[in-house]
């Protein structure tokens, strides 16, 4: 399964590529301070097949941007469901749990604090065009080259400023035979900004594991956050980590009911993980079946703190009530002395 490596570019030349967001990087234009804040993914792997379905989220406007996405096969690609990451995150949001308490203390952390915590080639040269379309406000073309300098020559002359270190990171899938998606992302106007969520894109190809590309990732100059959503017949693990010193954070597993995930790929596992040194990326992601299907779901606490009065009230209350129940005791037993006493 993959979840693609977000680049974005500009047509206008000159542009310094900016490095800001999940899986890759975003690239403003030259009049925008725009920045890809946010990248959603769910990846899908049911009987051999793949699919990837991913929105950008875009803070500020700019007049033109792009996705390079990786993927080990040959690719469908069409437009996903504008609805799907709302419901996926909605599923998989912290259980809410309330609690109250009367220390009039709590904010020393004496009790905790309530939380889980060479020579270049002609333009097109050693590149294999193998499809272009138009999908909404995307402009889509499927590309294979015979090496990382050839594809990025490619993107440079069709639209797309190509940062320095794109080629080399672009070889090792290149010589695995990946296919190198480009999607442009235009308005629909000429002048039109594009700002907020992008439509989501979904590409469906043949796989036999689960794989998340990151290798593109490692020439980002600033902090990388991705968050996958899985979708398969089982919880999953991360067996192979982009950068080996950084854990992922599991967010949630179990099984979900979504129209868009149909039986048997109906168990979620969903895993965010942030890399404050894209530098020391040198993998994918890969995921393969747990060995249980345990469900997991995080827990955030609310407390309330009634405050010392509330507990001098319950302290002085619970006093009285003892007091009472042990005054009516006394009086029960000089009663019944008096009866013996008359008798």
């Amino acid at each position: 399964m993959v979840a693609g490596v977000l680049a974005a570019g500009l047509v206008a030349a000159g542009v310094t590529p900016a490095w800001a967001c999940a899986c890759g990087g975003f690239l403003p234009d030259v009049e925008s301070r725009a920045r890809a804040y946010g990248e959603n993914a769910l990846v899908e792997h049911s009987g051999g097949t793949e699919r990837i379905t991913l929105s950008m989220a875009v803070n500020g406007s700019a007049k033109k941007a792009a996705w390079i996405m990786p993927v080990p096969a040959a690719a469908k690609v069409e437009l996903g469901d504008g609805d799907l990451f709302y419901r996926l995150d909605r599923m998989t949001r912290p259980k809410i749990v309330h609690r109250t308490t009367y220390w009039p203390f709590r904010n020393l952390g004496i009790m905790g604090s309530g939380r889980n915590t060479a020579g270049a080639p002609a333009p097109g040269a050693g590149v294999n065009v193998r499809q272009e379309m138009l999908l909404g406000p995307f402009a889509v073309a499927r590309l294979d080259g015979s090496s990382g300098t050839a594809v990025t020559n490619w993107l440079r002359t069709n639209g797309y400023v190509v940062p320095p270190t794109l080629a080399a990171n672009l070889t090792p899938y290149l010589t695995e035979k990946w296919e190198i998606v480009a999607v442009k992302l235009a308005p629909r106007q000429d002048g039109e900004p594009l700002t907020g969520a992008t439509p989501p894109l979904r590409l469906t190809f043949a796989s036999d594991r689960i794989v998340y590309p990151m290798r593109l990732s490692k020439g980002a100059t600033t902090s990388q956050r991705v968050t996958v959503y899985v979708a398969t017949e089982h919880r999953v693990d991360a067996t192979k980590l982009p950068d080996p010193a950084v854990q992922p954070e599991l967010l949630f597993a179990g099984r979900v009911q979504d129209q868009a995930l149909p039986k048997p790929a109906d168990y979620l596992t969903a895993y965010t993980v942030n890399y404050s040194d894209p530098g020391r990326i040198t993998d994918d992601f890969t995921f393969a079946p747990a060995a249980n299907d345990d469900a997991y779901q995080r827990v955030h606490v609310i407390t309330r703190n009634e405050g010392l009065w509330s507990t001098i009230g319950v302290v002085f209350g619970g006093l009285l009530l003892i007091g009472g129940g042990a005054a009516l005791l006394a009086r029960r037993q000089v009663r019944r002395a008096a009866r013996r006493a008359e008798s």
